[in-house]
């Protein structure tokens, strides 16, 4: 651990995403602080007085596969928070948007914790929160954001998932994201990579160990 608090695999997607302008694919167990690797270089980049305010977005839209986890995350945004030592960051005010709980309909809080399906759903000009005739609001605002995308193993194999990554493909350049996940094999991480011109976290089998 370094002295922001940071252990060497949140540092390093730290360092890819706001120095490197990186997109990641990080691999690590629960409970290694993956929330932490994916939420940090937002909340820092959120600060006026950083560098990488002006090249960040100021939006991030935190993909889950079940309403259960974006319960979670949203329910512990505070608390988990301040562990991080970024006192502005306790200022922002996340939303809920899943199927059960509409809390950012427009897709417009700074921070929003939602299902796949409302992340997916919007990209393609059909969101589940809204009309059709202001689908184009939701889309923008995927576009325009930081996406992470959580659990990515257990989105489903025949539709959420492929979805994503072809998103991904077609956001190259445009929307910095992370892809995290805790079982994938390192040759399918490797490989989608590739695809997605993105960067594994760790890099090896030594950093992983």
């Amino acid at each position: 651990m370094n002295d922001s608090g940071l252990w060497p695999h949140q540092e390093r997607v730290f360092d890819l995403l706001l120095g490197e302008r990186r997109n990641v694919i990080l691999q690590a167990p629960t409970g290694s602080g993956k929330t932490r690797a994916a939420l940090y270089p937002f909340l820092t980049a959120l600060d006026f007085d950083t560098e990488y305010h002006q090249r960040f977005p100021h939006k991030c839209l935190y993909s889950v596969p079940m309403r259960v986890l974006a319960r979670q995350f949203y329910e512990e945004y505070s608390q988990t928070v301040r562990r991080y030592g970024l006192k502005y960051a306790l200022g922002i005010s996340p939303a809920i948007q899943t199927g059960e709980r509409a809390g950012s309909p427009e897709l417009s809080a700074n921070l929003i914790f939602a299902t796949i399906d409302q992340t997916l759903s919007s990209f393609l000009l059909a969101p589940y929160s809204l009309p059709l005739r202001r689908a184009n609001l939701n889309a923008a605002a995927v576009m325009g954001s930081y996406l992470v995308f959580d659990e990515f193993h257990l989105y489903a194999p025949d539709s959420t998932l492929p979805t994503a990554l072809h998103m991904l493909q077609m956001l190259r350049g445009i929307a910095p994201f992370v892809l995290m996940t805790a079982t994938f094999s390192r040759d399918m991480l490797n490989g989608l990579a590739q695809v997605l011109d993105a960067e594994v976290v760790p890099g090896s089998d030594e950093e992983q160990e």
